[in-house]
């Protein structure tokens, strides 16, 4: 219990991290050359590393433990923000180089990540440790992007972010060093990828193409597009920082309610509430790209992307543990979804790139966030027909008790 406590910590000091720079990384790129085929082009590089590694540092996890290998990913964080601090203007010159150890990083850090909230929860109580882990990382998000954004405005041309970058790099050190007080547990060394592969989880298999279509919305509404289109309306960094934090504080709110109310046969419901809130704001703000329309997506969107991220894990994590063989498959089974959703990843940015090809740069930002955002509504037949029957199989597998 103590070790989920400090996980949760640590999440939440990691999310500080991402929330100071993260955000903005984007908005730095895009200053440099103004465009978007340069970010699709980051995103692209980043979606396809992670996928052809994946499987690859899945042995060193093996080979110690998922939580070394969570570490070894914030380090790679913390080179590749380096690395841009370095390169400073030319950065957009070296987009493949970062793009690459970006990937990386998050290779390490998500097979670390999910096999902890494996570890750490059963099906029954993981929607209220998510959402606890959400409330958690929503505090820091209040604080991060807009503290962000008051430095990138102090400071004249480009140098607020290389201080944004700087102090990222340190909140990444406290991730590490908290990440050296959690032992983690170690995992066989034989892997069943190819028994996984061709015999998972009838759950599991309805999932693979769930997750091709969310991948999809990542690889371009989630990585750049949402914080264009607000930045193409507020053309500021400190306002863009202060929404973020106003999406944040209705993150934190949304949390707290869904930790309360939560639970797996009511995930359909709630899945649907929030893909309907993404895409309903989704289209009015690609059609009036206007303040107050800004505004509302933001709270529509916070919420929905809350229910919708969530539920998604959950579901996947629940397909994971219907395997009778679980504790010996678990990082088969997350080694696995890396596919579609890498798939789907670079299936979305290419679509993207078509797009600009056929519109004009004026054109292309309110076309695709308005495409990009109704998917997520797309999957809601798709997840009514894998999860409408209760399954009666018990029990779920789990290695440790439920979070309390």
């Amino acid at each position: 219990m103590k070790e989920v406590r400090l996980y949760l910590v640590m999440m939440a000091f990691f999310s500080f991290a991402m929330g100071m720079s993260n955000l903005f990384i984007n908005i730095f790129i895009w200053k440099i050359d103004q465009s978007y085929l340069t970010l699709a082009i980051y995103s692209l590089m980043y979606s396809a590393v992670v996928l052809i590694s994946f499987p690859l540092c899945s042995l060193y996890a093996r080979k110690r433990t998922p939580m070394a290998s969570l570490r070894v990913g914030v380090l790679l964080f913390i080179f590749t923000y380096a690395l841009v601090m370095f390169y400073k203007e030319k950065a957009a010159y070296h987009i493949y180089e970062i793009g690459f150890w970006m990937g990386m990083g998050t290779s390490f850090f998500a097979i670390g990540m999910h096999m902890q909230t494996l570890d750490s929860t059963q099906d029954d109580g993981r929607d209220k440790f998510l959402y606890i882990g959400n409330f958690l990382n929503s505090i820091s998000g209040m604080v991060a992007p807009l503290l962000s954004g008051f430095l990138i405005n102090y400071y004249a041309g480009m140098k607020g972010y290389y201080v944004v970058f700087g102090i990222s790099l340190f909140w990444f050190v406290l991730v590490v060093l908290i990440s050296l007080k959690m032992k983690g547990k170690y995992i066989s060394n034989t892997s069943q990828f190819h028994d996984v592969w061709k015999k998972p989880t009838k759950e599991w298999k309805g999932m693979y193409w769930v997750t091709i279509g969310s991948g999809i919305v990542e690889g371009t509404y989630s990585t750049f597009l949402v914080t264009m289109m607000t930045y193409s309306i507020l053309k500021s960094e400190l306002s863009l920082g202060g929404f973020a934090t106003f999406t944040s504080l209705v993150g934190l709110l949304t949390s707290i309610l869904l930790a309360k109310i939560s639970t797996p046969n009511r995930r359909i419901g709630l899945y649907t509430v929030g893909a309907v809130l993404i895409c309903v704001s989704s289209i009015w703000l690609s059609i009036e790209s206007s303040y107050m329309v800004l505004v509302i997506y933001s709270i529509f969107s916070s919420i929905g992307n809350n229910i919708i991220n969530t539920t998604l894990d959950v579901w996947t994590y629940a397909s994971i543990e219907k395997d009778p063989k679980y504790h010996a498959r678990r990082l088969d089974y997350i080694i696995i979804r890396e596919i579609p959703l890498g798939i789907g990843r670079m299936a979305g940015i290419v679509f993207f790139l078509l797009l600009n090809t056929f519109f004009s740069k004026e054109k292309i930002l309110s076309i695709s966030f308005g495409f990009f955002g109704v998917l997520f509504i797309l999957l809601v037949p798709l997840l009514r027909k894998i999860w409408r029957q209760p399954n009666e199989s018990k029990p779920i597998y789990s290695s440790s008790r439920d979070f309390q």
